[in-house]
């Protein structure tokens, strides 16, 4: 929240923790595509909050959000998700029909699950090295970005590419008896584009790269 009004844009922002139980905090949960609310409006009618919450100093608060969302960040764009996706990937592929033979029996379909596969290798050893600054007391930097706009990009491409291979099956919903898979990609395609937008979208990740490790210009 702003508590000094006068200090120009970052400035004069402090960061304040509210107990979600207070009264006059109202959260109406927002459902999503996929049919769960994990997003919700909150509204604030005239909620007191003690200054003993403050994290960190009066008016400095935007690097604490700054911190957290780095943070936000390292959770956002993580290898390990692709540790379980991927064999489910490759195990779609052989029991769906492509041109008439396995999916898997196709070249073309075998060059795209290498494809993915080197790509999720090349982010778990930029997964590795963001882990180093950690042990050694770092705060995450930069390549959070990074890491951010790698996994929830190739998570997206994974799951269009299922849709690909499900073809028509690929609308079925869970619980219809011609569902392929339980329609466990159909729902992670719906949900795969909230993670691109999630802890910062992934052209504001762009813009952090391009600014802070590229040192480009900062555009207006």
């Amino acid at each position: 929240m702003r508590t000094n009004p006068n200090a120009p844009k970052h400035q004069g922002i402090s960061y304040i923790l509210v107990d979600m139980r207070s009264p006059g905090i109202t959260v109406r949960p927002l459902v999503q595509i996929t049919g769960d609310a994990e997003f919700n409006e909150v509204f604030f009618e005239d909620v007191r909050v003690p200054k003993k919450n403050l994290v960190g100093e009066l008016n400095r608060g935007w690097m604490v959000a700054i911190t957290t969302l780095m943070f936000e960040r390292v959770a956002t764009g993580s290898y390990f998700r692709f540790e379980k996706i991927l064999p489910q990937l490759i195990d779609l592929a052989r029991h769906v029909e492509w041109n008439g033979r396995p999916a898997v029996a196709d070249t073309t379909v075998r060059q795209q699950l290498a494809q993915f596969a080197i790509e999720a290798e090349a982010i778990k050893y930029n997964d590795l090295r963001r882990l180093t600054r950690q042990l050694k007391g770092q705060p995450p930097g930069p390549e959070g970005s990074f890491s951010k706009i790698t996994t929830t990009e190739l998570n997206f491409r994974i799951a269009n590419f299922a849709m690909e291979l499900l073809g028509p099956y690929a609308v079925l919903e869970k619980g219809s008896p011609f569902a392929i898979d339980h329609a466990r990609w159909s729902r992670r395609m719906l949900g795969a584009r909230a993670g691109t937008i999630a802890a910062g979208t992934n052209e504001i990740q762009r813009g952090i790269i391009g600014e802070r490790v590229l040192g480009l210009p900062k555009g207006r």
